[in-house]
């Protein structure tokens, strides 16, 4: 179904879920975070989205913002189109549904059947073409950019918590506390069980060869946050735990040299999971993704604040 957006106030309203693990930085903070932030495909603009009641589009150069849509409640997670002006749009707890939104239209579209709490993980397959969504019931969906639905998987776990496809084939890794591999038709290729400990895995991004990809988790209580990075066929290559808190976000530069998480610390990575880069701003990290051209890396926090670092984590620009 095609609906005309509809700008209205939005409600400001914060709710988190939890969904049965101890979540450090939420429980630090009782702001309004900025779970999401990504750059459009031409570099001239950054979305942020969170527990605002909008999606603000700003202008890359400068910061200043843009454009208003409203949200209600919280949006979790942001996809820019890789070469159009679409975003996908999740949320959860919402009355606006998961959606594309062309932003040169405003035109809206509604993805059907994802659960009622909505979902937290939404990702674009390499060419464009195919849009996936995990919800927050564990169900898997594809569709297509027209807002038509492709394949459904039933439930695959209690809740899916991240999504990323495999930038080469129409294939995809969704995390929770566990890590599964799917084809773009539902096929189940692989269950990895990532760490001994029942812990929930925020993150997941596969490399540009798409020859391995990287995982990151909460951690527990004493039990360190990890970040993991894991063979195309489910080998475990590298482990690091010194993060003080856990892994929200990953995203790796355009020639795949750099990998920038977001945790307690801006911190980039070599492709063997050398630590190259770390900066910290006194404030969990919760969005970031890089720029196209490789030279920019934008982070949003859970004190609502929108960071611009370069290549080597050096801040150039922040607001709140």
């Amino acid at each position: 179904m095609k609906l005309i957006i509809n700008i209205k106030v939005g409600l400001i309203s914060l709710f988190i879920i939890g969904m049965g693990y101890p979540t450090f930085a939420q429980q630090n903070s009782k702001k309004e975070i900025l779970w999401t932030a990504d750059w459009s495909p031409d570099n001239r603009y950054i979305a942020v989205g969170g527990d605002i009641g909008v999606l603000n589009i700003y202008k890359a150069k400068d910061l200043q913002l843009f454009k208003i849509v409203p949200i209600h409640n919280t949006l979790t997670r942001i996809k820019w189109h890789p070469t159009k002006n679409i975003l996908a749009i999740a949320t959860q707890n919402s009355l606006d549904k998961c959606h594309l939104l062309n932003l040169d239209t405003n035109e809206k579209i509604e993805l059907s059947d994802i659960a009622p709490e909505g979902a937290r993980s939404i990702d674009w397959n390499h060419t464009g073409e195919y849009v996936a969504v995990g919800d927050n019931d564990g169900q898997i969906k594809v569709f297509d950019v027209s807002g038509k639905l492709i394949t459904s998987i039933p439930k695959v776990s209690k809740s899916i918590t991240a999504l990323a496809w495999h930038p080469k084939k129409n294939l995809f890794v969704i995390v929770s506390n566990e890590i599964q591999i799917f084809d773009i038709k539902g096929k189940h290729i692989k269950t990895i069980i990532h760490r001994p400990e029942d812990v929930l895995i925020l993150s997941v991004v596969w490399h540009k060869t798409g020859n391995f990809f990287v995982t990151g988790d909460y951690g527990y209580e004493n039990i360190k946050s990890k970040l993991q990075y894991w063979s195309e066929d489910g080998k475990l290559l590298h482990t690091s735990d010194i993060s003080k808190g856990e892994y929200r976000n990953l995203s790796w530069n355009r020639e795949g040299t750099k990998l920038a998480s977001a945790s307690d610390a801006l911190r980039i990575w070599d492709k063997k999971g050398n630590l190259l880069n770390e900066n910290g701003i006194n404030e969990y990290l919760w969005g970031v993704a890089w720029n196209k051209k490789g030279n920019r890396i934008i982070t949003s926090s859970i004190a609502q604040r929108i960071t611009l670092w370069n290549e080597r984590a050096k801040i150039l620009q922040n607001i709140k």
